[in-house]
């Protein structure tokens, strides 16, 4: 079956635009203490909204509703019984605000959601920055603690013993120690391809994107294609991969490591969903015990995303 992602629907909103004639039964949003995240969780209307709180942020404001993400593992059995907690069926009406998640956490969350509780629709939300604190100095992450590994859940049944053919797609954003840990680990891979987030979510992000990956292009190496996909779309982040996949993917296993944008990250997550049992997918990350909070300056544009999980 061949899904064009782009059928999806998306909309865009400035602050004052985001609708509240719209209520959900549940908003999940993660606290990094940014205007970004605190005014959206507010204007949102919902029967139930939870803080997540990670540890990797340090933060130490006192946050109401709130689930303190205990470990540093996205699996961790508290997290599941807090999601347990919620009562959530196939029929809750879910928005998760996507901004100040991290891509290992909302990848398992998502994957729990639809696979265990039978969601099968989620709003996602989330808001452009006008600009990040240092530019293309900007450090999101610590030190790396942990070495690429497949994020739970996100690994395909189907997998091939020949790895000669295995490719691996790297959706790159700032963080360059990101980028050379997956590329490192997987350097018996050959066939590696790049996909960078144009148009980016600001004019002058794009040539800090690229700044930030030639300081990893000696782990690199020889890259087989580099592509595009608008870094605030799912969508089309998600059709990229399945164009790469469909040109290159013959009895591979294909690894994906979602080091860009939430936005692109979510169309990591949708096309894993979708083709994870005809082809043999693995979403790969490399964990770190730190993130900054508060890297991101301002409001600009907030995105909605109606997404179809299978």
């Amino acid at each position: 079956m061949m899904i064009d992602f782009s059928y999806f629907y998306k909309d865009k909103y400035s602050f004052d635009e985001i609708p509240t004639n719209e209520s959900y039964d549940l908003l999940l949003s993660a606290y990094d203490g940014c205007d970004r995240t605190k005014k959206i969780f507010d204007k949102i209307v919902a029967d139930t909204k939870k803080w997540i709180i990670y540890p990797h942020y340090e933060i130490l404001d006192s946050v109401s509703d709130s689930f303190l993400v205990p470990t540093f593992q996205e699996d961790d059995d508290e997290l599941v019984n807090f999601i347990k907690s919620l009562n959530i069926n196939s029929s809750t009406k879910i928005c998760i605000d996507i901004t100040g998640f991290l891509r290992p956490h909302l990848i398992y969350l998502t994957i729990l959601l639809n696979t265990v509780y039978e969601v099968k629709k989620i709003d996602f939300l989330y808001t452009e920055p006008n600009y990040y604190e240092n530019a293309e100095e900007t450090v999101f992450s610590g030190a790396i603690s942990e070495a690429p590994r497949v994020i739970k859940g996100c690994s395909s049944i189907k997998s091939y013993s020949n790895f000669d053919n295995d490719i691996l797609i790297i959706n790159a954003g700032y963080d360059d120690k990101l980028i050379s840990s997956v590329t490192k680990d997987k350097s018996k891979i050959s066939k590696k391809f790049i996909i960078l987030g144009f148009p980016s979510l600001q004019p002058d992000f794009y040539q800090e994107n690229i700044f930030q990956i030639k300081k990893a292009k000696d782990e690199i190496g020889q890259v087989e294609k580099q592509s595009f996909a608008p870094a605030y779309d799912p969508f089309e982040t998600a059709n990229r991969i399945k164009e790469i996949v469909n040109e290159n993917c013959s009895d591979s296993n294909v690894y994906l490591s979602p080091l860009s944008t939430k936005p692109q990250t979510l169309g990591v997550l949708i096309y894993f969903l979708w083709y994870k049992d005809t082809h043999s997918l693995n979403i790969i990350f490399p964990f770190s015990n730190k993130y900054r909070k508060k890297t991101a300056i301002g409001i600009n544009h907030t995105w909605k995303y109606s997404i179809e999980l299978r």
